[in-house]
């Protein structure tokens, strides 16, 4: 709700007008005045919590919570239906490699947003399909860049394809693109649209639209994220257990400062500052109703271990060499659904795009929003 949860907590008659109108602006229908009565209860213990804990900012630039559309879920149930300890270190793979190098050369901030290589925000429903979202999310990053062409990727394909993982019980960002290595790519959203439940794989009933060669783990660091993330979005997981009420800016890790454990997938396409505070800016899967208009800024640069909520301990991204994508190319021909597989002109072309828009990031400033 538009409203900042600052003040102390309202008297019952104004909780009960606030539920009513929360409950309308979200559409939501109960069964009967058993499951709503239950409902509210849940509400008031969540707004009692939202308000207690924007009482205790500590800065301007800290975190708010809000009311938003899971207002009435207790913490067990958005942890069942969302969140899971599923996401695992990646396993070796002969097409995986470590990126423990760091260059000085990072732009102060960046926002690949910005370069038209990031996809709208998504959602995958009450489903924990946020793996094979991370995973898509990376390849349309890496794929634009490569080829000049964005197209946004079907999360149902690894959602239904991807059998090492468990559908939406939770799966592993690395198995789903090794799957996507092994399948020869992965097909548009237009061509195998999300259903947000997991079906029988129709891989072979759709062509493939992008395509990666391997993937590299990213050093379990700040620096080694940095570095990272200057050349691509990165897929990354995080504890997000403390997500569920996030409206605004930058997450210190309530419930998961110090965490060693993840618990949910998302994707880094950026990193800037505010107010000396450094953060980085992650794309969720929860709709673009939720957080920042569906991004949430985890803070940076804390010397934690891992980084907050774990947000260093297991990213990675996938990779493609100009050879690869010029190959694809002419497998699939450019008429291929949402955009074909490249860039006209071949694979001076295609590198030539990549380069440029690299060059732009460094020299660019990027100004914050």
């Amino acid at each position: 709700m538009g409203a900042n949860l600052q003040d102390e907590l309202p008297s019952q008659d104004e909780v009960i007008e606030l539920f009513l109108l929360w409950k309308k602006e979200h559409g939501r229908v109960y069964k009967d005045l058993e499951e709503m009565a239950k409902k509210f209860e849940i509400f008031v213990s969540n707004l009692k919590y939202i308000t207690e804990f924007n009482e205790k900012r500590r800065s301007p630039s800290s975190c708010l919570f809000g009311l938003n559309k899971f207002a009435d879920w207790s913490p067990k149930e958005f942890q069942e239906t969302y969140l899971g300890d599923f996401d695992i270190t990646p396993k070796e793979h002969s097409n995986v490699k470590q990126n423990n190098l760091y260059h000085a050369d990072v732009p102060e901030s960046l926002d690949w947003r910005k370069y038209g290589v990031v996809t709208g925000v998504k959602d995958q429903g009450p489903c924990g399909s946020c793996w094979a979202f991370s995973a898509a999310g990376g390849i349309e990053g890496i794929h634009a860049l490569t080829t000049g062409s964005l197209i946004s990727l079907s999360e149902q394909e690894l959602l239904d394809c991807e059998t090492a993982s468990s559908g939406c019980s939770g799966g592993y960002k690395d198995k789903a693109l090794a799957w996507v290595i092994r399948n020869g790519g992965i097909s548009s959203e237009i061509d195998y649209p999300y259903q947000a439940k997991q079906g029988a794989c129709k891989s072979s009933e759709v062509p493939n639209v992008a395509s990666i060669d391997g993937y590299v783990n990213v050093d379990r660091s700040d620096n080694g994220l940095l570095d990272a993330t200057k050349h691509q979005p990165i897929s990354v997981s995080v504890n997000a257990t403390g997500f569920q009420f996030y409206k605004s800016g930058i997450f210190d890790g309530p419930g998961c400062a110090n965490s060693t454990s993840t618990n949910h997938a998302v994707i880094v396409v950026g990193y800037d500052s505010l107010n000396g505070e450094d953060y980085w800016i992650v794309k969720n899967s929860w709709g673009k109703d939720w957080g920042i208009d569906g991004y949430i800024w985890i803070k940076r640069n804390t010397g934690l271990p891992y980084g907050v909520c774990a947000i260093n301990a297991k990213a990675l991204y996938p990779t493609i060499t100009s050879k690869h994508v010029q190959r694809q190319r002419w497998r699939g021909g450019g008429d291929n659904g949402g955009g074909g597989n490249g860039v006209d002109g071949g694979c001076i072309v295609v590198v030539a795009v990549a380069v440029a828009v690299m060059v732009k990031v460094v020299v660019v400033v990027v100004a914050w929003w």
